[in-house]
């Protein structure tokens, strides 16, 4: 039995090497993700380098997934080793994201090779002001903070940030931003520079095992970049993230949230400020569960927490101020919770009110 599964595992081991041996065409990249673009272009282009592997290759063709897509390829037989281009040109439809891919087949070979090009594209109509409406001193953000949302606290993860350059002058990354140790920043030899009135960018990292807390965390660190004068134009830049054990039986035990509601009426409330909505948080875990922070957002006060640690099977009071409005009628109001809980670290709790005189 055992010299059959042998034979059996040689045999699979023998067609996968033969598969991989038979591999004619190797991209460079396969997969391309532009970013947003700084403005409605009227063609996307890129070129998508490869290198031939087996000798006598041709690309019979290249199939598109939509008619706004154009591909341009060499047709001549390629010799082992050469290396040449795959030109692909999308022509926008609409402001958004866009998804394309590109099939390519060889002549007398059924292999079949996938690449894809994605991106953003930003509506024309919208001026810097919308697109950047956060921030100071010359730079603008398009977001209050950068948000990685849930993350487990296994492998690394990245996100482009975006920012505008809205003074008259060129600015100049100097240095790299000195950051907490589970941040870092890479930026392209591209991207040292930044036009005036023009967008910038770089690539922010996140290692969530190198934090020592788990649950939501965010911090804050400096944009520094150099103008021509030599002057520092300084900006913050807010990380957020939510980090949480994966599940999985060596995790241990946990704690375990329950909420009295994350859906609340109140009907008619006066508007004097008077109304007082409680929450209560229970944990039905194995450990305690913390409470790490109360975010409320426009129309609403933290008043208090009975207490920031929820023991096992116990239940804690959180107090939030209905404020005052400028107008009465129905409104929709939240404030978000953050925990350690693993499973839901994050919940909003949405409170809506008849606002009366």
């Amino acid at each position: 039995m055992i010299k059959k599964l042998s034979f059996f595992i040689g045999l699979v081991i023998l067609f996968s090497t033969e598969l991989i041996a038979q591999k004619s065409l190797e991209f460079e990249k396969d997969s391309v993700f532009l970013g947003k673009l700084p403005n409605y272009p009227d063609t996307v282009s890129y070129s998508f380098p490869f290198k031939v592997l087996s000798s006598a290759v041709s690309i019979d063709t290249v199939i598109a997934d939509c008619s706004c897509l154009l591909a341009s390829y060499p047709t001549e037989e390629l010799q082992k080793g050469q290396k040449n281009t795959l030109e692909v040109q999308f022509v926008p439809y609409k402001p958004g994201p866009f998804n394309k891919s590109f099939t390519v087949k060889l002549n007398g070979s059924n292999q079949e090779y996938t690449i894809k090009l994605a991106g953003f594209i930003r509506p024309s109509s919208l001026s810097k002001e919308k697109l950047y409406p956060y921030g100071d001193s010359g730079i603008k953000w398009p977001h209050k903070k950068v948000s990685f949302g849930l993350l487990t606290a296994q492998g690394l993860a990245s996100k482009k940030v975006y920012f505008y350059n809205e003074t008259d002058d060129t600015l100049r990354f100097e240095k790299p931003p000195v950051t907490p140790s589970y941040l870092g920043v890479l930026i392209d030899s591209s991207e040292f520079e930044i036009e005036p009135q023009s967008e910038g960018s770089f690539t922010l990292f996140i290692k969530p095992e190198e934090r020592e807390e788990y649950g939501y965390a965010q911090d804050t660190f400096s944009l520094d970049l150099v103008n021509q004068k030599k002057e520092i134009v300084s900006s913050e830049c807010i990380v957020s993230a939510s980090i949480y054990f994966p599940e999985s039986e060596g995790d241990g035990p946990k704690p375990k949230m329950g909420l009295s509601s994350t859906y609340m009426n109140l009907g008619n409330v006066k508007n004097d400020g008077k109304k007082i909505v409680t929450l209560s948080v229970m944990n039905t875990g194995e450990v305690p569960l913390k409470i790490l922070k109360v975010e409320t957002n426009h129309g609403l006060e933290l008043l208090s927490i009975e207490s920031e640690e929820v023991q096992t099977f116990e239940t804690v009071n959180i107090n939030i101020r209905y404020l005052e409005t400028p107008r009465t009628g129905k409104e929709t109001r939240s404030f978000t919770l953050f925990t350690n809980d693993p499973i839901d670290p994050v919940t909003i709790i949405t409170v809506k009110a008849n606002v009366i005189k």
